[in-house]
């Protein structure tokens, strides 16, 4: 069964839980519309031509809650007449409060006077349906036990030589009408099961293609294999850069001034901080501070004598 309606509000629910309480066997598909609105009517016609073409339902009902005029208009548009007009399926009206009369009330093969009241028809013709086939069942039963037990009286008169070949001819006619209603039954029965079936394997396939597991342990595949990934290319970098600031580290060292010291020169530089080039930066009595490759002093300059340009 499928219900074409808004998927909020207390009509789904209170059609959904009379479904529920009174045939908790039956499959309901519900098919979300606008019911009121400019898109109600074209989104309405969509909704019916889809329905009749899917072959999950075998009956549509067409509710909505009461409201005014206005709010009722899409079901007095000729666009949803005509729909309910050429459905394939049986089209059961479910529009308003009982006193509210539409134009799909009139087109329908049955106006519900609510949607509640659709749902109680719908499961009581099921029951009805239901309650047939049982009572067929029973009076096939019977009908077999007569049959047999006037087999067994005819029988019981006829001469023994004849009785067998007229009970093996009337047991085989008995046994061929058997396998017709057999199979006539099981036609009746497995046709709606292994459509529902149908539905089922569908309905898993498509879950199984949306399993979130599946795709969350995909993403963890490629969440392992990027960190593997950084993780080498961090330790590629880590690994360059280490080896780039020991070789800066040895060129600067090499070019360091303190390296020189080392090799047992001296710096000197005045009281200012200023590095002593030349003896005119100094003049007897200055103090100066010399530092050695290990520690500094502080002297007095006695003397300071410049060094002439040798001559070539």
């Amino acid at each position: 069964m499928g219900i074409i309606t808004s998927p909020t509000g207390a009509v789904i629910r209170d059609f959904l839980n009379i479904v529920g309480r009174r045939d908790s066997g039956l499959s309901v598909f519900v098919f979300p519309v606008s019911v009121q609105g400019d898109s109600a009517p074209a989104e309405i016609e969509a909704a019916i031509t889809e329905l009749n073409g899917s072959g999950l339902v075998d009956v549509i009902v067409l509710a909505r809650g009461g409201g005014s005029l206005e709010d009722l208009a899409a079901f007095n548009s000729e666009r949803v007449a005509r729909a309910i007009v050429g459905s394939r399926l049986p089209v059961v009206s479910a529009i308003g409060h009982e006193t509210d009369f539409t134009i799909a009330d009139f087109v329908a093969d049955l106006r519900a006077p609510t949607p509640s009241a659709a749902a109680e028809l719908i499961t009581e013709a099921q029951h009805k349906i239901a309650e047939h086939l049982a009572t067929q069942s029973h009076r096939l039963e019977r009908a077999a036990r007569f049959q047999l037990l006037e087999a067994r009286q005819r029988l019981s008169r006829l001469q023994v030589s004849r009785a067998e070949g007229r009970l093996a001819s009337l047991l085989h006619r008995l046994e061929q009408r058997l396998d017709d209603f057999s199979f006539r039954m099981e036609v009746a029965v497995s046709a709606p099961l292994r459509m529902h079936q149908r539905r089922v394997a569908d309905l898993t396939a498509t879950v199984l293609r949306h399993d979130p597991s599946q795709r969350l342990a995909q993403a963890r595949e490629r969440l392992a294999a990027c960190r593997t990934r950084l993780d080498r290319t961090v330790e590629r970098l880590l690994h360059a850069s280490a080896s780039n600031v020991s070789t800066l580290d040895a060129r600067l060292h090499s070019l360091s001034p303190l390296a020189v010291l080392d090799r047992g020169y001296a710096l000197v530089v005045d009281s200012k901080g200023r590095l002593v080039r030349s003896t005119i930066q100094i003049a007897p009595g200055d103090k100066v501070v010399t530092r050695l490759s290990e520690g500094t002093f502080t002297s007095r300059v006695e003397s300071a004598a410049s060094k002439k340009p040798t001559k070539k």
